[in-house]
């Protein structure tokens, strides 16, 4: 009976097993599995040969992984992945479920303009570049400031120094030799300033072009918000109701039930697009008419990424 008894011991082993991983709404499918459990105790007990705890102690509780159903679902892009159930996780630490990305944006008008402005200079000594660069760059700042630009508002991106040579072929013995030889410096100082006021932009560029004269480098105008916090709320509803809709839709195509939504990230919070950019090449000239500027309107944009649940 020896033998006997430790088979009912592993049966007895099994079914705990088996119990254990049942789900835990399958409450019929317990009771069978207790019925067996009691039936089995019993014929171990008339059995003559008692169940000993060293075959149960040895019968350590098995850390399940749950796996996928069979069943499977459209990720993002069109990508179809296994799916687990509400009562399963994953295999390989990959999540199942229907992930979707939402996207949210809104049209606004820009209050800030953004000026990169400078000065650029050549001359044949390191200390005449850099006083006339510094003369001229006081020049523009000075106007900008006088249009409302506070100082606060104003900072230097770039400055540099740098030596400019030209290049001389000279004959030796029939050989043609090129040389460098050094012609001057350049010094070239940029500055952003931010405007406040975007219908004085077009001055303050007049103004500053004309106070720097050939000097004047202006690489362009950006415009966005100061503050697209206000804006956030309402692209992330939008971001959101579009993730969902989505999740629907899938579900709805692979025929499952969609479930809570597992995970969301977001990302690109509250980026802003201009589709303005003024560019003004190298040179402002002195005698350009009055520089027309249009704001337009920016697109504040936001996305997430979800994982949906699948019942």
């Amino acid at each position: 009976m020896k033998g006997f008894s430790i088979r009912i011991v592993v049966s007895f082993k099994r079914l705990i097993f088996v119990l254990n991983v049942l789900p835990i709404g399958d409450q019929m499918n317990k009771l069978i599995v207790s019925a067996l459990l009691l039936i089995i105790t019993g014929v171990a007990c008339t059995s003559g040969d008692p169940i000993t705890n060293e075959f149960v102690e040895t019968l350590e509780p098995t850390a399940l992984s749950p796996v996928y159903a069979a069943s499977s679902t459209f990720a993002e892009g069109g990508t179809v992945k296994g799916v687990a159930n509400s009562d399963s996780l994953s295999i390989d630490g990959i999540q199942g479920g229907i992930r979707v990305s939402g996207t949210g944006s809104i049209s606004v008008e820009p209050d800030v303009a953004v000026l990169e402005i400078g000065v650029e200079v050549f001359a044949g000594k390191v200390s005449k570049a850099r006083s006339e660069a510094s003369i001229a760059m006081e020049s523009v700042t000075s106007t900008i400031k006088k249009l409302g630009v506070e100082d606060k508002d104003i900072q230097t991106t770039r400055f540099s120094i740098y030596p400019r040579y030209d290049y001389e072929e000279t004959t030796i013995n029939g050989n043609r030799i090129g040389t460098q030889v050094l012609t001057g410096y350049t010094v070239s100082n940029t500055v952003k300033a931010k405007i406040f006021e975007v219908d004085k932009v077009g001055k303050i560029i007049d103004d500053a072009a004309g106070a720097g004269g050939d000097y004047v480098r202006i690489n362009g105008v950006d415009f966005t918000v100061d503050d697209p916090n206000p804006y956030k709320t309402t692209i992330r509803k939008m971001a959101v109701e579009d993730a969902v809709n989505k999740a629907q839709e899938y579900a709805l195509l692979t025929n499952v039930e969609l479930g809570p939504i597992i995970s969301l990230d977001e990302m690109g919070v509250g980026s802003i697009q201009s589709p303005y950019e003024a560019d003004y090449g190298m040179r402002m000239m002195a005698a350009a008419p009055t520089t027309s500027i249009s704001s337009g309107q920016l697109e504040i944009s936001l996305s997430v990424n979800t994982l949906f649940a699948i019942k």
